[in-house]
């Protein structure tokens, strides 16, 4: 059984903290709110490709069919709320989202979120 290693802090730790807590300033569905995500995921994009795969044994299927289950029904979701027409009675996942995302918090959680799951795929 392969374990994953503990995380621990590093120094871009700070930055990437410092970088939500200015990013979540930004209004969402702004040109600014748009750039916040955009730049940051092109960094993480970019160090990936830099770096080699590392190789590794394949997942079983019974493995990823749950997940794949889960993103068809999320996608099948998202796709009947938009044809549905975004409404309170067919809402998509940024209209139950709102909420959240209108508060600073939300939104500094939102971005801390974005960046740990990036910062995840390129330690892959």
């Amino acid at each position: 059984m392969v374990t994953a290693p503990a995380w621990r802090p590093n120094r871009w730790d700070a930055a990437v903290v410092g970088y939500a807590l200015l990013a979540a300033l930004c209004r969402p569905l702004t040109l600014p709110a748009a750039l916040a995500v955009l730049l940051p995921g092109l960094v993480l994009v970019a160090l990936r490709v830099r770096r080699a795969p590392a190789s590794r044994p394949g997942v079983p299927r019974a493995a990823v069919a749950p997940w794949m289950a889960l993103l068809l029904a999320a996608g099948a979701w998202e796709l009947v709320a938009v044809l549905w027409g975004d409404d309170a009675d067919h809402p998509t996942l940024s209209l139950l989202l709102d909420p959240v995302l209108d508060t600073y918090p939300g939104r500094l959680a939102g971005y801390l979120g974005w960046l740990a799951a990036g910062r995840w795929l390129v330690a892959r």
